[in-house]
């Protein structure tokens, strides 16, 4: 066979597989085409016919082995964390104290807070923690660091606990005031001597 008839076998088949790769998946056909048209370029190029052979068995060989390993990581599904699959393995900052037992727990990932779990028991508000899993709309957690020294805790209303005023020293302050109000109330009742001149 001459070669100006290779140099449309050669093109025919590019075609064929190109577009049989369209209609499948896996990338099954997409090494021949490459091997297909390597050769084509040979024929084109009035090299021996050993040669046409040659470059579309190497072309194939090549290029399978390559889109293989590229497929291959594409397959992995850690590499394309979807949604908050996302935060599995990023470390976070406990908001609030989580216990099982008391089913209370939340963490800060990134902007985003989320209720949190942890088989390992209670974990104190302000432990940086590590995401290991995702369930529903929890997440599991395990304990990297405790909480800071310098870690102010906050009370419900987001004020430091630090300000907050215990609750005896409170009452006192409120008996004061009550008394002072009274003492006050007292004198404005009675009423002012008169003078006489």
């Amino acid at each position: 066979m001459d070669n100006e008839l290779w140099r449309w076998v050669w093109v025919a088949v590019t075609m064929v597989m190109g577009i049989g790769e369209i209609f499948t998946a896996g990338f099954f056909l997409l090494p021949f085409a490459l091997g297909a048209a390597l050769a084509a370029a040979a024929a084109w190029l009035d090299l021996h016919g050993a040669v046409q052979w040659l470059l579309f068995f190497g072309g194939t060989a090549v290029s399978m082995v390559i889109l293989r390993r590229f497929m291959g990581r594409q397959d992995r599904p850690d590499d394309l964390p979807v949604g908050a699959n996302r935060y599995i393995g990023m470390e976070a900052r406990v908001i609030e104290d989580i216990d099982l037992v008391a089913n209370t727990g939340r963490v800060r990932v990134e902007s985003d807070e989320w209720r949190a779990v942890a088989e390992s028991g209670p974990v104190a508000e302000g432990s940086l923690v590590r995401v290991t899993a995702l369930h529903g709309t929890k997440l599991d957690v395990e304990v990297l660091e405790p909480p800071p020294p310098d870690y102010v805790r906050r009370d419900a209303a987001g004020a430091a606990a630090s300000e907050a005023v215990p609750a005896d020293d409170a009452a006192e302050d409120a008996a004061a005031e009550s008394e002072s109000d009274v003492g006050q109330s007292q004198q404005a009742a009675e009423p002012e001597p008169s003078r006489s001149d």
